[in-house]
């Protein structure tokens, strides 16, 4: 909320600066011989027919979008609500975040307007399109230390003397377990530790990776390239049958999701597969929530368990 805030002011800011400086700049230099009274008694009118009506135009946008703004939420406690979750015939998704990166992505939702476009992290969404498209919640780990969140996935916070516990009780009843990238940051020991858990259990086909936006064509966001090369570890650790990850490793180079799923080979015997998601990259194209949004209602329409 205070990155958006911040966003906003310096949007207006930009914009109230531009259209104080630029009009008596500019009649200066058409009309080198006019008087100073002249240039702030020209200026003072186009300050009037431009300056005011932005000002009033952004707080008039300040007010909507803070009238509007979804508030924090408390964490809930996984131990009290670990059990509730476990015992429900619901089905749930269970998101697996790099460690350090929650909310660093955010999606504009209207690119064509530019920096007035409000913005959605990541997590939210992958939760808005998992409960719209699949009705099921999203669940993710938090320490226990962080007491409110931003809406999106149901945060639960748990010590971290039983985070691990939490998540291989969790990990076995997901029917999607969802694992975000965080743009330019290393895989983890803990990211790490849950992609052994996933191996051990034999749960390869729930997994879907979700990538960072890639940029646009020109201006490719190299932050992208240590998501893929995360990836590309996770699915050398994840030991998948059938699967040649060099192969899959070039067919990333504009990855937004990866999903692994299972199939019946030629013997009928169970193999994985991979398919990945990309997106074609144009000079002016904004890689929004909307595409995000498409490529998961598409992926997740994955096969459940044979």
């Amino acid at each position: 909320m205070r990155w958006r805030f911040l966003r906003f002011v310096r949007e207006i800011g930009l914009l109230l600066a531009a259209l104080l400086f630029v009009p008596p700049l500019a009649y200066v230099l058409l009309d080198q011989q006019a008087g100073s009274e002249k240039v702030l008694e020209s200026v003072a009118g186009i300050w009037g027919v431009t300056v005011l009506p932005v000002l009033a135009l952004g707080l008039g946008s300040g007010l909507r979008w803070w009238l509007r703004y979804k508030r924090l939420r408390e964490s809930l406690d996984c131990a009290q609500v670990i059990d509730s979750v476990l015992a429900s015939d619901a089905s749930y998704c269970l998101m697996l975040r790099t460690f350090g990166g929650d909310g660093k992505v955010l999606l504009p939702t209207h690119p064509r307007i530019g920096l007035w476009s409000p913005a959605l992290t990541l997590e939210q969404v992958t939760a808005r399109a998992l409960l719209r498209h699949h009705d099921m919640p999203a669940y993710t780990l938090v320490d226990a230390a962080v007491r409110y969140s931003p809406p999106g996935p149901v945060y639960l916070r748990s010590p971290d003397e039983d985070w691990q516990d939490h998540v291989a009780a969790l990990v076995g009843k997901a029917a999607h377990i969802v694992l975000l990238l965080a743009p330019g940051l290393e895989m983890r020991p803990s990211l790490a530790w849950e992609i052994e858990l996933i191996r051990r259990c034999g749960l390869q086909h729930r997994v879907a990776i979700v990538f960072p936006p890639c940029g646009r064509k020109g201006t490719y966001d190299p932050s992208h390239l240590t998501a893929r090369n995360n990836a590309e570890q996770i699915l050398a650790m994840l030991k998948l049958t059938s699967v040649d990850v060099r192969s899959v490793a070039k067919l990333m180079h504009h990855a937004l999701v990866l999903r692994i799923l299972e199939e019946k080979d030629d013997q009928r015997r169970t193999v994985h597969a991979v398919k990945v998601w990309s997106t074609v990259l144009t000079p002016r194209g904004i890689i929004a929530t909307k595409l995000y949004d498409r490529i998961l209602a598409q992926s997740l329409i994955a096969s459940r368990d044979p």
